[in-house]
């Protein structure tokens, strides 16, 4: 089976468990959320079990990069996320559409300290679930397309699946309009995936996509609760997650990354299978 192939198999398997568990939302309520974040990694295992083996246990592991750490990559991996969010927050200020709000600490410093470490290694683990299925398995195997729409593509289905639950259900982005939420998800997670894509490509490992994946999730908390604003929305679609902020910012961080790539001292450590 070629590479573009399984990529595709592998999706169809994952967007289709993804619509299975928003029907089971009833009875399941918020467990949805991480049950669904493990669904690109059940839909690796079939596909490498059962549907287009690839080798024993030692080769999957390398093929899905969670045979090397990709340590060169953490420090991007966890300041890219936490700058975007704040400047974010500083652009929110100075335009006057948000207040700073000092975060309440309860404890020391170090308690703090810990309690966000812990729950970035938490945060990790959970998007491992998905970037084991997204960048460990699918990225790699559209690289023959081309490298950047590889890492565009993966990044716009990656935005797709989480759309049964953000469109049947009150547990993600439950606020404002769907026509404006939906589009700017999209194009966020399109361009994320240049630079989770990029963190694939030039440590090799899944890991530091995780790591970055979770560093986003978690800079997107704090200043959610660093942030005061008249309106939810101006989080919603100015500066939260997926607003015009993020969206600007990502931009950015793309157009470097295209270029590094282009410049010719840019050699991944992952081939297509």
């Amino acid at each position: 089976m070629e590479n573009s192939r399984k990529a595709f198999v592998f999706y169809g398997i994952t967007l289709a468990l993804a619509v299975a568990v928003a029907f089971t939302v009833p009875w399941i309520g918020e467990a949805s959320l991480p049950v669904t974040m493990l669904t690109p990694t059940v839909a690796t295992i079939i596909m490498l079990a059962f549907i287009a083996p690839e080798g024993g246990i030692r080769k999957v592991f390398a093929l899905l990069g969670l045979d090397r750490a990709g340590l060169k990559g953490w420090p991007l991996a966890i300041a890219g996320p936490a700058a975007i969010h704040l400047i974010g927050l500083a652009i929110l200020s100075l335009a006057g559409l948000a207040v700073f709000v000092a975060p309440q600490i309860t404890g020391s410093v170090g308690f703090a300290i810990f309690k966000i470490s812990t729950g970035l290694l938490i945060g990790t683990l959970f998007a491992l679930g998905e970037e084991i299925g997204w960048r460990g398995y699918m990225l790699p195997r559209l690289l023959g397309r081309g490298v950047v729409p590889a890492m565009l593509m993966v990044g716009f289905l990656h935005g797709v699946w989480h759309l049964p639950l953000m469109l049947t259900t009150d547990y993600y982005h439950n606020t404002g309009s769907p026509l404006l939420i939906v589009p700017l998800f999209l194009v966020t997670l399109t361009l994320a995936g240049v630079f989770f894509g990029f963190l694939r490509l030039w440590t090799g490992s899944v890991w530091a996509v995780a790591i970055a994946h979770a560093a986003a999730n978690t800079a997107w908390e704090i200043m959610g609760e660093m942030t005061q604003t008249k309106s939810p929305l101006v989080l919603e679609y100015l500066g939260g997650e997926s607003g015009v902020i993020m969206i600007a910012g990502l931009l950015v961080f793309s157009i470097f990354i295209i270029r590094h790539m282009k410049s010719g001292k840019f050699k991944s450590a992952v081939e297509s299978p």
